[in-house]
This record gives C-alpha cells, structure tokens and sequence, in this order.
C-alpha cells in the first residue's frame, strides 16, 4: 500500500513553487535537512526521482513535473474538506476565490458584486483580476476556485460553464469613412490601424482571430493596457477598435463621439465561462453561480429583442 503523506506532499508543492529547499523549508516552517529527507522518503516510496539536486539548485524530472501539478490538486481537494461538509444542502454559503480578466471585471464586477451578495448573502467572495493564463495556473494549483475567462482556454483538466456570448463591435472616430456603416467585416480592415490591448490579454488574441491579422507587421497597429484608452485613440481617430458588447453597455464610450459598428463574421463574439477544476466537490456551486451570471448578463447587457430571443431558446 502506498505511503505517501499530506506533509510530503506540501513539502513537494512549496519545493516547486519555491524553487528552493532553503526558501520551500522556511515556507512549510521545518528545516533545510527535515524537508529534503521527507521528499527523499516520497521518492523512495513511488520508486522514481522527483528532482536533480545540485547543490543549493534543483530541477525537476519528467516524474516530478508529473506530480507537481496533481499534488497541488490534491492539496487543495483536502484543504476543501471541512467547508463541503459546511455547505452540505446549502450551497454558496462558504468562501470561494474567484478569478476574473481584465477585460471583462470592471464591466461585469459592479453589476455582479451586488447581486451575488443579495442572492447569497452568507457567501464570502474573493476576487482576483489577472490574465486568462495567470487565472488557469491559480486554479490548477489550488489559490482560486473558479474563474471567469473567455473561451478558447490552453490546458487540460478543467470543467467549464458558459454564462454570455458577448458581441464585438468595431468603434470608429465620428469623421472615419466607416462611421455610417451598418456593419463591417474583416476584410473590410486591411489598411486599417488597429488599436489592441497589449500582448498577453485574451481579448488582444481574439481580435486578432476575427480580423485574421496574427501576422500584422509591426507598426499596423497600436497598443493599449485598458479598453478605456482604446476608446479615447479610436475617438480621436488614431485607428480603429473593436470593443465587447459587455463593455459597452456597461458605459466604457460614455463621454466619446465613437460610432459602433456590428461586426460580420463566423468569430464576431467571444463566448464568456465559469471554469474550474475537473472534478471539484463544488461543482454544483459553480453551477449554480454560472446560472446566476447569465441571468444578470441577460437582465442588465441584453437588448430588448436580444434578451427575448434568449429566453425563448
């Protein structure tokens, strides 16, 4: 029978984190000598080198970068114990960490905050705004809980529910030749600056997929660090932007002249989720909490004839 322990196992998970066994050993609070002899046991007890030390250094095996990521999960699995049995019957009552980008938070978050607290008041929420890949890592290792991202997602081991397909629209100064259109489509753009978020923002790659520019030459397009300053170059005609529905009915051009414009095309939206990990005890929580965020989606960002049209499918 296996024989590997909680403690070795958290002791393994800081050693990754850390990348040190001096900094892992003050992180689990023992000494240098007590952590390495305990993952020195764990080797011994799955029969395979977990990690290459030389001297102060480590680099982890293929078998260690194996269970790196399913220690953590486990950890967390355990570490959620005590609150599932808390919750049993009534769910959203405990604490849950959730994630959520940029591009959607300061436009879904001040909506969402409230409602959540008055649909579940016994629910101690946590939020945390970071990139998609920054959200996903913090989930795997067990710092957050769920998370809002827009699909597609890199990276197995997770279960997700969909909540809004959000819209893009292209935003154009009121004297650009494209300010009267009813729509427009990508190939309508080739000579076009276009205006992005900087490099690493989900949304930056989405655009990029629907105007099918991934190869732009440097110098084709501008970058920003919010859609509030895309706005403000889009309207002072510096290039042209596309901005999520989300966004907009949230009040993100109040204040601009900018025109909108539907966009055309198979990849005209972005479908927005709820994800967590594979497995998770509170799946019927985060369930529940994508249920909740569609119904707001579809209360305060839907138009009229779009929020009938959604309800009736």
């Amino acid at each position: 029978m296996l024989n590997v322990s909680l403690r070795q196992l958290r002791y393994f998970v800081a050693l990754v984190e850390t990348a040190s066994f001096s900094a892992a050993a003050r992180r689990v609070g023992v000494t240098q000598s007590t952590l390495s002899g305990a993952i020195q046991e764990m080797e011994a007890e799955l029969g395979a080198r977990l990690a290459e030390r030389s001297g102060r250094k480590f680099e982890l095996t293929a078998a260690g970068a194996l269970l790196a990521g399913r220690a953590a999960e486990i950890l967390a699995d355990v570490q959620d114990l005590p609150a599932l049995l808390t919750r049993a019957g009534r769910p959203l009552t405990s604490r849950l960490r959730l994630g959520v980008i940029p591009s959607v938070a300061p436009f879904l978050l001040p909506r969402a905050l409230p409602s959540l607290k008055s649909a579940f008041p016994e629910l101690r929420l946590s939020v945390r705004e970071a990139l998609s890949r920054q959200l996903i890592a913090s989930i795997r290792t067990g710092e957050l809980d769920a998370a809002i991202i827009a699909l597609p997602f890199a990276g197995g081991g997770f279960e997700s529910a969909p909540f809004w397909k959000d819209h893009f629209f292209l935003g154009v100064a009121a004297t650009h030749r494209f300010a009267n259109r009813a729509e427009v489509a990508a190939e309508d753009l080739a000579d076009e600056t276009l205006l992005l978020l900087e490099q690493g923002n989900c949304l930056r790659d989405q655009v990029l997929s629907l105007t099918g520019a991934a190869g732009s030459q440097e110098g084709g397009e501008v970058k920003a660090m919010s859609l509030l300053t895309l706005v403000q170059m889009a309207d002072n005609d510096l290039g042209v932007t596309f901005l999520p529905e989300i966004a907009i009915a949230a009040g993100v051009t109040d204040g601009a002249d900018l025109r909108l414009i539907p966009c055309r095309g198979e990849r005209s939206s972005r479908d927005l989720v709820l994800i967590w990990r594979e497995r998770a005890s509170r799946r019927h929580e985060y369930l529940l909490l994508a249920r909740h965020l569609q119904e707001l989606c579809e209360a305060h960002f839907a138009k009229p004839q779009e929020r009938r049209r959604r309800r009736a499918s």
